[in-house]
């Protein structure tokens, strides 16, 4: 779980530091960040998605290499020409290099490096994560974190230096070899990108007998991470379980016809209650060779009769509400789930009784962008969750309320104080006062 943010020329945010601890130095569970259209919400988020990028490149050059070398063809039975496919899947793997990474997100005509800096709890225990990268290459990684009993430097690379904490790895010729891999691939990867080659690559047993528990909790911490993005093909895959992955429709093995049967009585209930005219919802399925293809259905009231409705064809704010939950769920059972632009598309009121309804249960962190201001009035959610991007003379800065208010209270209505406290006026849309009289005269006839 995240405890800090520090980011310098990455997009719009010549330098920005976010500080997500509570009073007693652990992580927030809840954090809802508010902002102008174009103030940087998304740039946030997107921060931790190029976190998630730097993971994976070495398994991306893997890829390409397989698909050139024709050691991956898709199956005959895609309804896309094979050649056409992989050209897709070639130009998608392609822009998850490190070159890709720093054009897509280092401030432009920028000529100081971009830095990324997190801040984290795993396992109770703090820790810190660097990377800078000038126009075209990795040039600093650094992380800090439990290495045998107490926080130190577990590896500080640059150009011309390299520390490694050897009480990382349990092998001195483990430690060697990936000294080599380090020499040939690092500055266009990132150690921990290496890293998670050797671990896709060995077996359990070796990566165990050669890895430190620590060094791989890091590793699996940052996998483990949950993204929802709109407007993007950046969306993980948030579930290794089909199921529960895709509550809409997808096929599964006959042995978890009772997993189906429980997800159906849950979304059953979830919709019922949610929305007065549900009579109920299940699943249509289709059972064959052991597999059972499933698809939601809604029967609804409508003019006094009952109709089974197809769920691909309800509202895209009931659509939405049934793709958040599996996020939710993620974020109650300990993830850390990272959601741009939370309840687009959705009521107010009840994105809001979304929120207000898992907020006492989150065991992970939960870190969302929205524009619901009326998240702000529920006495469930703390005050200290709600942070705001202001545009002060040209340089932004993300602001807790506790960075805010000289003084928290109760009964205040933050939202109402948003709107209307002259602390907020630098984080609220300005120049709305716009006269269209002379451009709505272009479309007089």
């Amino acid at each position: 779980m995240f405890t800090y943010l520090e980011l310098k020329n990455f997009k719009s945010f010549k330098e920005i530091s976010i500080n997500f601890e509570n009073k007693k130095d652990a992580f927030k569970h809840i954090i809802a960040i508010y902002g102008a259209n174009g103030s940087g919400k998304s740039t946030i988020v997107e921060a931790f998605l190029a976190l998630e990028k730097t993971l994976g490149t070495m398994r991306v050059k893997d890829m390409l290499l397989d698909i050139l070398n024709n050691k991956i063809t898709p199956p005959d039975d895609i309804p896309i020409k094979q050649e056409l496919m992989l050209e897709f899947i070639k130009r998608r793997l392609e822009n998850n290099t490190v070159e890709k990474i720093i054009d897509e997100y280092k401030t432009i005509h920028s000529t100081d490096p971009m830095k990324l800096e997190f801040g984290f709890i795993i396992n109770d225990s703090p820790g810190s994560y660097l990377m800078e990268f000038d126009n075209n290459h990795l040039i600093r990684e650094r992380l800090e974190y439990k290495i045998l009993k107490n926080k130190g430097c577990c590896f500080d690379i640059e150009e011309d230096k390299l520390e490694i904490n050897s009480n990382i790895f349990e092998s001195t010729d483990f430690l060697e070899e990936f000294k080599k891999q380090l020499q040939m691939y690092w500055g266009k990867h990132t150690f921990l990108s290496i890293l998670q080659h050797e671990v896709d690559d060995k077996s359990v047993s070796y990566i165990s007998s050669n890895i430190s528990k620590n060094l791989m909790c890091v590793l699996t911490s940052f996998n483990s991470i949950s993204y929802k993005v709109s407007n993007s093909n950046d969306e993980s895959s948030i579930y290794a379980n089909q199921l529960l992955a895709n509550l809409e429709s997808g096929t599964i093995e006959k042995t978890e016809e009772r997993q189906l049967a429980a997800v159906e009585q849950f979304i059953n209930d979830f919709f019922v209650n949610l929305f007065d005219d549900v009579n109920k919802a299940f699943y249509h399925k289709e059972e064959k060779n052991s597999k059972i293809k499933y698809s939601l259905f809604l029967n609804k009231k409508m003019d006094n009769h009952d109709f089974d409705i197809d769920f691909q064809y309800e509202s895209s704010g009931t659509q939405e509400i049934l793709n958040l939950l599996p996020y939710l769920m993620l974020a109650i059972t300990g993830k850390c789930v990272i959601i741009d632009e939370f309840g687009n598309g959705i009521h107010d009121l009840m994105a809001a009784e979304l929120i207000r309804a898992i907020s006492h249960n989150i065991k992970g962190q939960l870190i969302i962008t929205t524009h619901n201001t009326l998240i702000m009035d529920h006495s469930d959610i703390r005050a200290d969750a709600l942070y705001f991007i202001f545009a002060d003379s040209s340089k932004k800065k993300v602001k807790c309320v506790t960075d805010i208010e000289e003084r928290l209270h109760p009964n205040y209505n933050y939202r109402n104080r948003y709107f209307n406290n002259k602390l907020y006026t630098y984080g609220l849309p300005s120049n709305t006062n716009f006269d269209f009289n002379e451009f709505s005269k272009l479309y007089v006839n």
